[in-house]
């Protein structure tokens, strides 16, 4: 059996977030300019064909959890048949969705017959204007309905909100009620620097800031979701769903990280916050076998720096990419 993958530091890495495109149609503050970013030509980007080949090289790697992401997922054609290749994949990995839900609501029945049971999908607000204010589109109303019909057909729904001190930060409340009926987990996210242009936070909102928030309206109490979990889970007695917590501009959760991402070029990052460390398209546009490649991987992951602050300090670049060119 092949041994799984296990970095320098110790950390078994079974989990893989894979951008299969850097086009978005919303424009959110926290992530770009609003004219957007320059897009990628197309042969720049995986193909399918490549794409599936290096999930199978993970998932032979020991990888578990293939998380699809962009961009937006649903902006690129082709991407319901490469889930159904996804799913017969040996081993039979996890296949999870994260998504701005503006295209959803249409392909959720193939989802669900394809298989797929989660999807992280990303709300700032409750309030169209302040979603409006945020994503300089007026889609709020095509997101509200596909989270809907993803509850009513039995998905399991994460909310996903980065919390922007003075534009959304008053609805952390409204945000709680939403897990009082429901079995959702609501997830809060300090902004983080991935917005090509520049990053610098001024005014930061922290999650110990929003955990303050939380306490001083709720009783909330702490929930165990198992030492590999990115978010911190709180419940309110009494409601169905949880809160979460992400201190992703803190990086609090480093020590238990299980991820690798690759890029839409097919490039692997072994920390958000670091340069990519190997690319695995000009690998297998080389001819490179899997061995070769499966060999590469090992070596790179077995150079893991120790956390987002370490990475960070060894980026080749003053200022942090857009997240829709990294992978959210």
């Amino acid at each position: 059996m092949m041994q799984p993958l296990v970095d320098n530091h110790g950390r078994r890495l079974n989990y893989l977030r894979l951008a299969v495109t850097d086009r978005c149609n919303l424009r959110c503050r926290y992530c770009m300019p609003a004219k957007g970013i320059a897009s990628m030509r197309r042969d720049e980007i995986l193909s399918w064909e490549e794409a599936y080949r290096l999930c199978r090289i993970f998932v032979e790697l020991g990888v578990e959890k293939i998380r699809i992401t962009g961009g937006e997922p649903f902006v690129r054609k082709g991407l319901l048949p490469f889930l159904m290749e996804l799913s017969r994949l040996p081993g039979r990995p996890e296949i999870d969705i994260t998504t701005n839900g503006t295209l959803l609501a249409d392909h959720l029945d193939a989802l669900k017959h394809i298989g797929v049971r989660r999807l992280n999908i990303s709300l700032d607000s409750l309030n169209a204007q302040t979603f409006y204010a945020i994503t300089r589109r007026r889609n709020f109303e095509n997101i509200l309905q596909a989270v809907n019909k993803a509850d009513t057909l039995g998905f399991k729904v994460k909310i996903n909100v980065v919390v922007i001190t003075g534009i959304n930060d008053h609805e952390i409340p409204d945000f709680v009620r939403l897990t009082r009926d429901r079995s959702w987990t609501v997830r809060f996210i300090e902004p983080m620097p991935f917005d090509g242009a520049g990053g610098q936070y001024k005014s930061l909102l922290t999650g110990d800031d929003i955990l303050a928030r939380l306490e001083s309206k709720f009783d909330v109490e702490p929930v165990s979701n198992g030492k590999l979990a990115v978010a911190k889970l709180y419940r309110v007695p009494g409601y169905q769903g949880c809160i979460g917590i992400i201190y992703g501009y803190s990086r609090r959760f480093c020590g238990a990280c299980s991820r690798l991402r690759l890029s839409t070029r097919g490039e692997l990052l072994t920390c958000l916050y670091g340069n990519p460390v190997l690319d695995l398209g000009a690998l297998l546009r080389s001819g490179k076998g899997d061995v070769t490649i499966k060999r590469a991987i090992r070596g790179a992951v077995d150079k893991r720096l120790s956390d987002g602050f370490e990475a960070e300090r060894s980026l080749q670049r003053s200022t942090f990419n857009s997240m829709v060119a990294i992978g959210g």
